[in-house]
This record gives C-alpha cells, sequence and structure tokens, in this order.
C-alpha cells in the first residue's frame, strides 16, 4: 500500500502548481485588461477633448464669418448710400457747371460785343493803354490811330476821353500782339508775356540782312530767305547741329576780306537744350567781331555762360602759338545787331594768326554750358 500514497502526493503536487500558474496567468489578464481599459478611458476622455476643441474653432469660425458678413453688409449699405450721396453731389456739380457754362457763354458775349466797342477802326486793335480818345458822339480809336477827324463819323475828335473803355481794357483778356501767339493774358501780364512769346518779332542775326521775323520762323528764315547780299565770303546757314563739348569752326578769308573795310562770314547755327544759337562773324570797321547769339530773352541768357578762342587753322586753341579768348555770357537775339558782344580782334591780330597759314584760314573754337542752379 506503500506505493500508491507515493503517486498521490505527487498528483496533488502538480495540481498546486497549476493552480498557482493560473492564478498568476489572470492576475496578468486581470492587469492588462485595467491597463486596456485606462487606455479606452483616457482615449475616451481626449477624443472628447478634440471634439470640444473642433467645436469651439467651428464656432469661432462661424462667429467671425458671421461677422464679416454683417460687416459686408454694412459696408455695402454705405457703399450704396456714398454712391447714392456721389450721385445726387455729380448732379448737384453738373447742375453748377452748366449754370456757370451758361454765365461764361453769356460773359464772353458780353466781352465780345465789349471787345467790339472799344476796338480800333483804323488798326483793329484794342489798346492796352489810357486814356482812350472818344469823339462826341462816342466812337472810340486809340491813341496811335487818332487824327482831327473821326474816322467812324467824320466829325471833329476834340479832347474827349472816355473812362468806360479803360475800366473794360482792364479788366478783359488781351490777346499776344504777335501773329502765330493764339494765347490771351490780362492786361498786367500781356507785357511781360510778349518779352518772352516764342513768336516775338526779332531781327535777323545776319550782319547785312535788314528783315525782321518772328522768333518761332528765325531758323526758316535763315535756312531759305535770308540774303545776306554782301560782297565778301557768304554762304547759306547751316543746318542746326547739336552741340557738346568743344566745337571748332573753319573759316577762310579772301584777299578782299583781308583788305577790305568790312565782311561777312559763313554763318552757323546750333542748338543746346531746344534753344538755338548762332555765330556771327564778320570784319567790321577794320575790327573782327565775333558774336555768340542765343535766340532766347536776355534773362535766358544769363543762366549760360561761353567760351570763344580764334586761333591758328588745323591745331588747338591751347597748341596754338597765337590765339585771342573771349569768355562770358551769349547775346540775346532781342537786342539791337550794334549791341552784340563777344570777341573783337584787331587786323593786327589776325595777320599774326593768319601769318601761320598759306591760304589767310583761322579757326574759332567754342563751348557753351548751362550755369549750375539757374
Amino acid at each position: 500500500m506503500r506505493p500508491k500514497r507515493i503517486k498521490m502526493m505527487k498528483v496533488e503536487v502538480n495540481y498546486e502548481e497549476e493552480l498557482a500558474a493560473s492564478k498568476a496567468a489572470l492576475e496578468d489578464k486581470n492587469k492588462e485588461i485595467e491597463a486596456l481599459n485606462v487606455k479606452a478611458a483616457n482615449d475616451l476622455k481626449q477624443h472628447a477633448q478634440t471634439i470640444e476643441t473642433f467645436k469651439l474653432k467651428l464656432k469661432t469660425a462661424l462667429e467671425d464669418k458671421n461677422e464679416e458678413i454683417e460687416t459686408l453688409g454694412k459696408n455695402h449699405e454705405k457703399t450704396v448710400q456714398n454712391f447714392e450721396l456721389m450721385k445726387d453731389n455729380d448732379k448737384t456739380e453738373i447742375n453748377i457747371l452748366k449754370r456757370k457754362l451758361r454765365e461764361q457763354v453769356k460773359s464772353k458775349n458780353i466781352v465780345d460785343q465789349l471787345k467790339e466797342k472799344i476796338e480800333c477802326p483804323v488798326c483793329f486793335e484794342i489798346p492796352h493803354t489810357g486814356p482812350v480818345p472818344v469823339c462826341p458822339n462816342g466812337h472810340l480809336v486809340c491813341n496811335e490811330c487818332k487824327a482831327d477827324a473821326c474816322p467812324t463819323c467824320r466829325v471833329n475828335m476834340g479832347d474827349g476821353k472816355s473812362l468806360l473803355a479803360m475800366t473794360v481794357i482792364e479788366n478783359i483778356d488781351h490777346r499776344c500782339k504777335f501773329i502765330d501767339c493764339e494765347e490771351f493774358f490780362p492786361l498786367d501780364e500781356i507785357e511781360k508775356h510778349a518779352k518772352v512769346c516764342g513768336h516775338r518779332t526779332v531781327s535777323c542775326p545776319g550782319p547785312k540782312c535788314t528783315v525782321k521775323v518772328g522768333l518761332s520762323k528765325l531758323l526758316t528764315h535763315l535756312y531759305g530767305d535770308c540774303t545776306l547780299d554782301v560782297p565778301a565770303i557768304i554762304k547759306k546757314a547751316s543746318l542746326v547741329e547739336q552741340v557738346s563739348a568743344v566745337k571748332t569752326l573753319k573759316f577762310n578769308t579772301s584777299d578782299r576780306g583781308r583788305n577790305g573795310k568790312s565782311t561777312v562770314y559763313k554763318l552757323n547755327t546750333f542748338t543746346l537744350e531746344d534753344i538755338s544759337f548762332c555765330i556771327v562773324t564778320e570784319k567790321r570797321e577794320w575790327l573782327f567781331h565775333f558774336s555768340f547769339v542765343m535766340f532766347a530773352s536776355k534773362e535766358e541768357c544769363s543762366k549760360y555762360k561761353i567760351e570763344m578762342a580764334v586761333h591758328e587753322r588745323n591745331v588747338s586753341s591751347e597748341d596754338s602759338e597765337v590765339s585771342f579768348k573771349f569768355s562770358g555770357k551769349p547775346c540775346s537775339i532781342d537786342v539791337d545787331k550794334k549791341e552784340f558782344h563777344g570777341l573783337k580782334i584787331d587786323a593786327q591780330g589776325m595777320e599774326q594768326i593768319w601769318s601761320k597759314s598759306t591760304t589767310l584760314a583761322f579757326s574759332l573754337s567754342f563751348s557753351v554750358r548751362k550755369i549750375p542752379n539757374s
């Protein structure tokens, strides 16, 4: 009977070991399940937070969009109101402009009628100065055209003056007196404009030409109409050249020009910054005159400086053994030709230059520049 007891003890031991192992496995499984439950609870909580965050963002976005839509609506309403206001203002402004236009037309008609009444019947010009002579019958005439008899009704003019005509003259715009100019100015500005008008009458700078021409047509005159009828070296004015740096002109002199009392050389024309000018070269009263004439007013000429040098042919003024120089302002086309200034050389000086040439040749170099800040 002893062997059976031992076998039963072995079975009981194995059963206890398996039971202990099963308990341990069950505890591990419970722990694993508990961990999964905790994780699931955390995930669920995090998911809930995510949903709440998304809901909050969506709500905020919707509120912002609603606010934007509301703002757009208000802005649109304001824009419509502004547009309606602008439309009303435009209508008002158009009506004002129409009324002003009608008034201007009416005023212009009145002014035109007044101009007709104060226009001189002889020269057909409106006087710029007073007093304006008037005959006993009320007919006007300018001071330049006044005679003993009225040009309109032929009665004796007498010494009558029209105060009303002078009042009209002082309060209307006057057309520039130069033919090609279409501009109008008040009485106190018309003379100022005349001094710088691009169509003002000027004398041809040609030494022997007596023609007076509008400044805007001067170059055309020099190229085609200027006669320059003198017995010495005569050539038409050269085409306008653009000046850059130093320019040198070459001249030849005939025996007649050398020994004669007067000689006129070729007239050369140039441009600088849209302003034209010419070099006038002549022999007068045994002196050789070299003048730089700018086709501009005295005020405009004062903004420029020129330098001229007469020297030997085919060498620069710096390398020439004999040279004569001038530095100063250009002459204005508005001054009398007798007042043209510049470089003057006597016959003895020119002989010194000619002695370096076998053909009585010489050169003239010049430069022109605008004075800074002028």
